[in-house]
């Protein structure tokens, strides 16, 4: 049975309605709200207007009237007087964009052209109207609406408004437009929050102290993440979250035209909501106002085009209710950080009341802050995740494919500088930071160290600008006094406690600082509304799980400590710096500081004579480091001797490599007495079990080594010195699924390519340093080496990136590098 779904009241029906509402006492404004429905669908059915079936059940079970027996005859009348048609629509991605292809609709279409909306008005007659003969007039002024095609005819009359309001991008320092489908990267996201994650730190690094967390072990603390995609087919509701330039309105925008082009969600009419601009603040608190979603809505569908004439007479507020009522649409309410704070909380709440009245929707609501969800509570939250190095390359390749003439030289060149650029790559995995770093290579492809004061400008205030959101009244430091407030609390915690801080640790440093200040000292700071801003404004301060905070990126963390050394008194922050070269912690700090320092020469030959004091005075150590030039003599590869000098000093993979050796030679014992004693009790092995039992042991072996590899950074300063290795074993990482956030995917992806990345990993670290020696070593011995190493990793980083480094004294350096002190005498300075 079809059943009739708008309907407009009797004359009858209306007398008898409005002398109850009389007798009741209520005005249209309390009915309105008594039944949960928009104030205009009253009037409408009071003015004898058509309105949807549920709006009419309501207002008349309210006011007491008895439903008109007629609309079951109707529904019978209906059913055999309709005949439905379908229209073909078909919305295909081309090469330069989306295009609709329809037998009806020209390729160029403007919706404010008066022939669409009269070719609209005449489609819409023929596939909505009811029969004109043999119905009598009453039921023809009743609209008998086929929700699908319906949708499915407004989804083609949108996709031209839609798609030019989504389909684009506008790009710091890039001056013409950019298209999101030429750049849109397919996007992860986690659906457990890392700040909503209890962890114990000291189990999940075991013996790592706090104070040695970097980037590599920080990168560890997030959960699991799935495709953005498979979230909005999963989740109905979704309180979408992430920080300034994750992208959230992106994510947003994809999800609008990934609609529209029948990629996900194929049945559901997009709409995508800039609430900064359809929220009337002037008049946000008038009892009058059309302040709340409803309205919204409307609004945005009348941008669209979809306005009462286009739908050939119908109210457009029928429609939305029938709609919504249904079920019908996604929509995406972007932007509630570019209104003010202070209507935010009433934002949210009415969405949520709009989302309880019309429940069948799907819905999702952008923000930075993830309180919100307290007031969504319907809503699933989940976050963006970082970009990973698949997503980086996939961003880049598109970035420059777009932007560049010599878009494979270009790409090419970018991702060797991620390569040997860490810190630069630890920035690339926020999409904002990534396309900022894009657009200046793409005017030079040398990025000097003051980059990094680029990229703290962007978050402090110039991606606010960007958005010409006005400034915060309730901002009490001005932009220089956050960076300098910021800049003594980094190094403040690396001195204490490292990159993070747990429990009271944050309260304390900020407190420490603020009252140390000199710039702060006569400026009220109300710490916790700081904390807020550095979280939710700049997004420069995060918390990685329950009560672990940490900035955004350590390299941000070492910018602004080098930043506060740099500026201070020369000779001071000479004998600063010297002091805490041993501390691995400090080394990104230490590096940044001589990049931008123009006593480069003096500092670099400081540390070069205060490295090789570390094994000057021990003949051991001597002998080893001798063996170890030799080595690197005789051998003939294409890696620099210096090179090869470093592959033997990693002293904690050679000791895991001997381990690993006596391992073998032991099971091989064990095996050869197993072999013997079977076949002197009369069995005959069978080739088949012997070849899976060595398989199986094999790769036993060859799992120790993985894993080594999988939870530490091997041969660093090799790599430095050499990018190839570099390369090659970056390659073998993202190949390595890890190992313990989901072990069942790691244990098939091990039983079916383990043995052949392992054989990958042993040839690329091994063929280079071949004629091993065992060297007994104390364990104050394997202190040093490991310090020596490490100091002298930092000496390579330092003169890689120092920009007012003389080529006398690099060279000096670099030839003399690891060598025992007979090979050379001891650098003057």
């Amino acid at each position: 049975m079809v059943v009739a779904l708008m309907l407009r009241a009797s004359s009858e029906v209306l007398v008898i309605a409005k002398d109850a509402l009389t007798r009741s006492g209520y005005d249209t404004l309390q009915l309105a709200n008594d039944l949960g429905i928009a104030v205009q669908l009253v009037e409408n059915f009071l003015n004898g207007e058509i309105v949807d079936r549920n709006t009419y059940n309501l207002v008349c079970t309210k006011l007491n009237i008895a439903l008109d027996s007629h609309l079951d005859k109707l529904s019978e009348t209906l059913d055999d007087k309709v005949d439905a048609t379908s229209t073909s629509t078909n919305i295909e991605e081309s090469s330069n964009g989306y295009s609709i292809s329809h037998n009806e609709v020209p390729s160029s279409i403007n919706l404010s052209d008066s022939s669409l909306s009269s070719e609209l008005n005449q489609d819409l007659t023929n596939n909505l109207s009811l029969p004109s003969s043999n119905v009598n007039q009453d039921i023809q002024e009743d609209l008998l609406i086929t929700s699908n095609q319906f949708v499915q005819k407004l989804r083609q009359k949108i996709s031209f408004s839609l798609i030019r309001q989504c389909d684009r991008l506008r790009v710091i320092d890039i001056n013409s437009p950019l298209y999101l489908h030429d750049l849109y990267t397919d996007i992860e996201v986690f659906t457990n929050l890392p700040s909503s994650q209890y962890l114990d730190l000291n189990e999940t690094f075991a013996n790592i102290p706090p104070e040695q967390y970097d980037r590599f072990y920080l990168a560890k603390l997030h959960p699991p993440s799935i495709p953005a995609n498979q979230a909005v087919e999963e989740y109905k509701k979704i309180l979408l979250v992430g920080g300034a330039g994750i992208g959230k309105t992106t994510l947003s925008k994809y999800w609008a035209l990934a609609s529209i082009t029948d990629q996900v969600l194929p049945d559901y009419l997009p709409v995508f909501l800039p609430l900064r601009s359809l929220v009337d603040l002037h008049n946000f608190h008038r009892a009058d106002s059309l302040n709340n979603p409803f309205a919204w809505l409307k609004s945005q569908i009348t941008h669209y085009g979809l306005s009462g004439d286009v739908l050939d007479g119908l109210s457009t507020n029928n429609v939305l209710e029938q709609l919504l009522n249904e079920g019908d649409f996604l929509l995406l309410w972007d932007g509630l950080d570019e209104i003010p704070e202070v209507y935010r909380a009433e934002v949210a709440q009415k969405i949520l009341n709009f989302s309880d009245c019309y429940p069948k929707n799907r819905m999702v609501f952008a923000t930075r802050n993830p309180i919100y969800g307290h007031i969504l509570e319907s809503f699933q939250t989940i976050e963006i995740a970082p970009f990973n190095h698949t997503q980086i390359a996939e961003f880049v390749s598109k970035w420059f494919h777009t932007t560049s003439v010599q878009s494979t030289k270009k790409k090419d060149k970018f991702q060797q500088l991620l390569t040997t650029n860490q810190p630069l790559a630890e920035l690339a995995t926020n999409p904002l930071l990534l396309t900022h770093i894009c657009t200046a290579f793409n005017s030079c492809e040398y990025l000097k160290p003051n980059f990094y004061q680029e990229i703290l400008n962007l978050l402090l205030s110039k991606w606010e600008q960007t958005k010409c959101l006005p400034s915060s009244p309730q901002q009490s430091l001005s932009t220089s006094q956050k960076q300098d407030l910021l800049s003594y609390v980094a190094i403040v915690s690396l001195d204490r406690h490292g990159y993070i801080w747990q429990n009271n640790e944050l309260e304390d440093d900020f407190q420490a600082c603020i009252n140390a200040s000199r710039s702060l000292s006569h400026v009220a700071v109300d710490r916790d509304q700081l904390f807020e801003m550095l979280k939710w404004q700049h997004s420069l301060l995060i918390e990685s799980a329950k009560g672990i905070y940490k900035l955004s990126h350590t390299t941000l963390h070492d910018y602004l400590a080098a930043y506060r050394i740099a500026n201070s008194n020369p000779a001071a922050a000479q004998k600063y710096l010297l002091d805490r070269m041993y501390l691995n912690r400090w080394h990104g700090v230490i590096v940044m500081t001589i990049s931008i320092s123009q006593q480069a020469d003096r500092t670099l030959t400081m540390m070069k004579r205060k490295i090789d004091e570390l094994v000057v005075k021990d003949p051991h150590l001597q002998s080893f480091l001798s063996w170890v030039n030799q080595q690197s003599i005789q051998m003939k590869t294409p890696y620099k001797a210096v090179t090869i000098r470093a592959l033997y000093l990693d002293i904690d993979l050679e000791h895991t490599r001997s381990l690993d050796r006596a391992r073998a030679l032991d099971i091989a014992h064990s095996r050869s007495l197993e072999r013997a004693r079977t076949k002197a009790l009369g069995f005959d092995n069978t080739m088949e079990t012997e070849v899976d039992i060595d398989f199986t042991i094999n790769l036993a072996l060859n799992l120790d080594l993985a894993l080594y590899f999988a939870n530490h950074r091997i041969l660093e300063l090799a790599c430095i010195l050499e990018p190839d290795l570099h390369k090659g074993l970056q390659f073998l990482r993202q190949k390595f699924p890890d190992p313990y956030k989901d072990r069942e995917k790691f244990s098939k992806w091990w039983q079916s390519k383990g043995l052949d990345w392992s054989k990958k990993l042993r040839s690329l670290i091994v063929q280079h340093r071949k004629g091993s020696q065992e060297w007994q070593f104390s364990e104050n011995q394997l202190k040093v080496l490991r310090t020596y190493h490490d100091a002298n990793k930092l000496l390579v980083e330092c003169l890689n990136n120092a920009e007012y480094v003389s080529p006398l004294v690099k060279n000096q350096i670099e030839s003399t590098l690891l060598s025992p002190q007979g090979e050379y005498s001891i650098l003057q300075y």
